[in-house]
């Protein structure tokens, strides 16, 4: 594909740049991350006084790939990512090709990590379900395809980003189809830009099933109408991400197909940027609730209800997890405090215990009584 560069199209305003926008707004996003990030290690390590989970450890390394995110987003706009292709030179526009081509190896390990993060989160609190395994099979098979895909588009590999300047290669996989039920120049141009959008669409399926994950099993506890609403509404903070993934897939079908690449691929880095950041987020936030209760209760504010008092005030305590096969405890103030489970407390010698049921077990206890 040779494009001419030489003359922009009437009209075209080549001092237009979205460069600055583009580094202030992927800057404060991933600075909020690593604040998040910060804030749920230290109250696991010093509200909690419990030692990092492998979900804290996970997160982190998500986090340190969204700040290669980052890296990606400011080194193509220093090359001019964000300005017109017709004002960059044939070097720059090859440096921001090979930065692209990186950006979509980063991207998928990020957003991939960040889920693994909170999956297993998931599982220490609720154990792992059916359409958590899914999950997993379906973020592995998300960044194996990345991986596997990738390299074999050109041969050379360098002719994918060298491919606007004359050099000579084939593109291995212009001629494959692929079958996205709606009409888009993409399908017929570029291979690249399908399996881009195409992997984006099972990206935010896989945000979607991830969110119903711990929905169903708080569903199924038997708690007041509250408290119930309260922690899925924590959970369904989860959804922003979703909406990032959803915009990115709008960015990729309105720009997936221009020529003017330094220009379009802008706002799909920028998005592909957007979405780790709110991930990680939303992933920290469900694990913030006892450095939240600390603050409240420095303020004055005591927090009354169901699962408040003694147990609820004091760390150390078990709380078993419910799930059809099987039980785990887990500490009391690691996610609800005292919102689910069996909790035991230790009076002196004597072990002091409330229980609350799933709805189905409630049922039935009463069915058979």
């Amino acid at each position: 594909m040779n494009v001419d560069l030489s003359n922009p199209p009437q009209g075209m305003d080549l001092d237009e740049s979205r460069t600055t926008s583009n580094v202030v707004l992927v800057s404060v996003l991933f600075s909020l991350s690593a604040l998040f990030v910060g804030l749920r290690l230290l109250t696991r390590l010093r509200y909690q006084r419990k030692p990092l989970g492998l979900d804290d450890y996970v997160m982190s390394a998500g986090l340190v790939l969204n700040a290669a995110n980052m890296v990606c987003c400011l080194a193509g706009g220093y090359y001019g990512l964000g300005k017109h292709a017709w004002a960059l030179s044939a070097y720059s526009m090859r440096k921001i090709g090979i930065i692209y081509f990186a950006f979509l190896f980063i991207y998928a390990w990020s957003v991939c990590v960040i889920k693994f993060s909170i999956l297993i989160f998931y599982r220490r609190i609720f154990g792992m379900s059916w359409l958590g395994w899914w999950c997993i099979f379906l973020t592995t098979s998300y960044l194996l395809t990345h991986h596997i895909v990738l390299p074999l588009f050109a041969k050379p590999l360098s002719y994918y980003w060298d491919r606007a300047h004359g050099v000579e290669g084939e593109m291995r996989v212009n001629e494959a189809k692929v079958g996205i039920p709606f009409p888009s120049p993409i399908l017929e141009t570029d291979m690249m830009a399908q399996f881009i959008l195409g992997m984006a669409i099972i990206n935010m399926i896989g945000d979607i099933c991830i969110l119903f994950v711990p929905i169903r099993k708080v569903l199924a506890l038997q708690l007041g109408k509250t408290h119930k609403l309260a922690v899925i509404v924590t959970f369904l903070l989860g959804s922003f991400v979703c909406f990032s993934s959803l915009y990115r897939i709008i960015v990729i079908v309105r720009y997936g197909s221009s020529v003017d690449m330094s220009w379009a691929r802008s706002e799909v880095f920028i998005w592909s940027s957007v979405e780790p950041s709110v991930g990680i987020i939303s992933g920290c936030l469900p694990t913030l609730r006892p450095l939240l209760t600390h603050i409240l209760e420095k303020t004055g504010y005591k927090s009354g209800g169901s699962g408040s008092g003694r147990a609820g005030s004091e760390g150390g305590r078990h709380v078993e997890t419910i799930s059809k096969k099987r039980t785990r405890k887990i500490e009391t103030r690691e996610v609800f405090d005292e919102t689910m489970g069996t909790q035991f407390e230790v009076d002196g010698d004597t072990d002091r215990y409330m229980n609350w049921r799933t709805d189905e077990e409630s049922a039935a206890k009463h069915g058979n009584g």
